[in-house]
């Protein structure tokens, strides 16, 4: 097992930029296309905090800006078709976490939700989506847009030739460590990723980092562990149910299957002492409404 977690980690994208807000802030307002200043960023990057995370399943990096506005940043890695309601639930709990009953709707600031994903959500040939509200038939009139959502496509990203002269572009290439020659190209545009990369080899040395990639790995295999157990759990429970039904329907077949053949023994009883009575073959069919050929065979 490699010692190294890759930034695109949701672990190691939280710890290095909650440890280095200058270079959070530099990609933050590479995205947002403003300069921007932070307040604080509102985590806990030591060791057990993100263990208990981890089990959550939300690694998510929260800043606040001076000008009071809310950014959550959230790496995903693996697309499990539920990104759109999951920033949606994220907004909507920033919003409400911000007031207090007392508290008038004034008070309310505007959020931010960033999800870089590894994978690709759109059929849009851009990598990088703003949402925004309009008004229907008024493009240019913006209304109630005190959330926006930004999503980042790296897989996008990495299958075009992106200008690297974009800080964005250079932050993204920093972060995905896909393709070495845009990260060779990011570093000789801007000093600040290549100094990240540095700051980013001392941090996957570290002893604390080689612990949380072990505790990811052992997370991992736990899950994967209690998937099986689940579908274990679901197979046999499907194959007992389905024992149980099959049995019921057997069992309801053949008593409809001994009925059915119950009636015909009956229907033959009675055509053979009518044909013994030298009864007209279209009596005994009329009667006992077998065919003219079963009859004639008795």
């Amino acid at each position: 097992m490699s010692d190294k977690l890759v930034m695109k980690d949701d672990i190691l994208f939280k710890v290095f930029f909650s440890r280095n807000e200058n270079h959070l802030k530099s990609f933050l307002s590479s995205i947002l296309g403003k300069d921007i200043r932070i307040k604080k960023v509102i985590h806990d990057a030591r060791l057990e905090q993100l263990v208990k995370e981890m089990k959550y399943g939300i690694l998510d990096l929260e800043v606040e800006l001076e000008n009071g506005e809310i950014i959550n940043v959230e790496m995903q890695v693996k697309d499990n078709k539920n990104i759109e309601k999951r920033t949606t639930f994220y907004a909507s709990k920033k919003i409400v976490e911000q007031l207090e009953p007392s508290e008038d709707y004034s008070n309310l600031r505007k959020v931010i939700v960033i999800a870089i994903l590894n994978y690709i959500l759109t059929d849009l040939p851009e990598y990088l989506t703003e949402t925004r509200r309009i008004i229907k038939g008024h493009e240019g009139y913006e209304l109630n847009n005190e959330v926006k959502y930004y999503y980042i496509e790296l897989e996008k990203f990495r299958k075009q030739e992106p200008d690297m002269s974009l800080e964005l572009n250079q932050w993204l290439a920093f972060i995905d460590m896909e393709r070495g020659d845009l990260l060779d190209m990011a570093k000789k545009e801007n000093k600040e990723i290549e100094e990240a990369i540095e700051k980013y080899e001392v941090l996957t040395g570290t002893d604390e980092i080689k612990r949380l990639a072990e505790l990811r790995l052992m997370s991992k295999l736990e899950e994967n562990s209690a998937l099986a157990t689940a579908r274990a759990k679901g197979t046999e429970e499907g194959l007992r149910q389905g024992k149980k039904e099959g049995f019921r329907q057997g069992k309801e077949e053949g008593l409809r299957q001994g009925k059915e053949e119950g009636v015909k023994q009956r229907q033959y009883e009675i055509a053979k002492k009518m044909k013994d009575m030298n009864k007209p073959i279209e009596e005994i069919i009329e009667l006992t409404e077998l065919s003219k050929e079963e009859i004639e065979k008795m």
